[in-house]
């Protein structure tokens, strides 16, 4: 069998890869009740980490640096608990969710995925729906070795399609796979929350050893994978508490209320065909932003905020994120936002949610251009001398009836 790609610590998949690679030496720690230990004390250094003194007093060990605590858990132990054999695979909605958000999710995405291995053959069938964007990726740990476009594959005049996974070249639809392939990914994006139907997949192994499942002798054992996985779970909090904040200190550090220049970001897991434009907001209480941008034409762009735990702010039930579909262009063409504190009145006011700071992302996919937004802080009582007079304005109507159709269309996604 081929070397399994090996996920980071911060990775919620480093998890479950545990439990597979566990030895007797882990079910010695579960029985003397160390592999516990182990959990409780990076647990406590996660803890050290939320009460932090480079954070700001009103930071520290609040709700949010709590709550995401939590996610960080529930996370971890869905990677522990769900069965993942990549000899009898099946495409599953991954953990990240509208209440499960984690590393700058993106808001219109439905998020799956599949175990799979370089030894093993696949293929992928289903319908493509109507989502905006539906991109498939293997991954090897968390570095992409292939991508895939599913507007780019040969597609039937029914809407069906097949799609193979292999190291051996195919015709037709194909990916390769590396020896050290782990998962396939699978992205979908949606502009219209409201009607857009996502692809319908499964996976089937075709070719490879048989599954693990059928061989009872196969594997380490319930008591060395959990051991391992009570371990790794512990060290996923704590790393992916520093990981993050380790970004967010770093784009902080590169200047506040601004964006940086274009990256594809493709050694940490991003599509081969989206280019993310980052920066970093932070504002006073009586403060705004003001976000000028012209879009380039796309097959998908987005603004999205975070906060200070790289956790997107949640979208249902605030306007907290913009898609090209959902956003107003002024007669311009220019995409004109306020980032701020309270409802400015304008229709691309994007909603801080009640944090006072953290990541601000733009993505651009199978994009003629990734600009750079122009920005500026204002008081918010100046936001209507600083912006031209022909912005789209809402009222408290519009607003109500445009977040109530958000919670609508997250409902419509998840289903729960």
């Amino acid at each position: 069998m081929g070397a399994e790609g090996s996920p980071p610590a911060w990775l919620p998949a480093s998890v479950g890869r545990a439990g597979r690679k566990a030895t007797a030496a882990d079910a010695l720690a579960l029985r003397s009740g160390a592999a516990w230990s182990s959990l409780s004390t990076s647990l406590g250094a996660a803890v050290g980490l939320l009460h932090g003194d480079d954070l700001p007093e009103a930071l520290r060990g609040d709700a949010a640096a709590y709550r995401h605590l939590l996610i960080l858990l529930a996370l971890g132990i869905d990677e522990a608990l769900r069965a993942s054999d990549p000899y009898d695979p099946a495409i599953t909605p991954a953990n990240v969710d509208d209440v499960l958000r984690w590393g700058m999710d993106c808001p219109d995405a439905a998020y799956s995925g599949a175990p799979i291995r370089g030894d093993a053959t696949y293929v992928v069938r289903g319908t493509r729906g109507s989502a905006r964007y539906v991109g498939f990726q293997v991954m090897s740990g968390i570095e992409a070795s292939a991508n895939a476009v599913v507007d780019e594959l040969d597609i039937g005049d029914d809407g069906r399609f097949e799609l193979v996974l292999s190291a051996a070249e195919h015709a037709g639809n194909w990916m390769p796979l590396t020896d050290r392939a782990s998962t396939m990914v699978i992205r979908q994006f949606f502009y219209d929350w409201a009607v857009e139907e996502p692809a319908r997949l499964t996976i089937e192994c075709v070719s490879g050893p048989p599954p693990s499942s059928a061989a009872t002798d196969h594997g380490p054992g319930p008591d060395a994978a959990t051991g391992a996985q009570l371990v790794a779970l512990g060290a996923f909090v704590e790393e992916s508490l520093r990981f993050w904040s380790g970004i967010e200190d770093m784009g902080r550090s590169q200047g506040l209320n601004v964006f940086r220049a274009p990256q594809a970001r493709t050694e940490m897991g991003a599509a081969a065909e989206s280019i993310t434009v980052w920066g970093s907001w932070d504002l006073a209480d009586d403060e705004a932003l003001i976000v000028e941008v012209t879009p380039p034409e796309a097959l998908y762009w987005s603004i999205s905020l975070g906060d200070q735990w790289w956790k997107t702010i949640d979208y249902a039930r605030h306007q907290s994120s913009l898609n090209g579909h959902q956003a107003v262009l002024d007669e311009d063409g220019v995409f004109r936002a306020v980032v701020a504190h309270e409802d400015p009145g304008v229709a691309n006011w994007l909603d801080t949610g009640g944090h006072r700071r953290g990541p601000v992302i733009m993505r651009y996919i199978r994009a003629g251009g990734a600009p750079v937004p122009r920005t500026e802080v204002v008081p918010f009582d100046r936001i209507d001398d600083a912006l031209p007079p022909g912005v789209r304005r809402s009222t408290p109507e519009e607003r109500a009836a445009a977040l109530a159709g958000r919670r609508a269309g997250v409902r419509r996604r998840f289903g729960r």
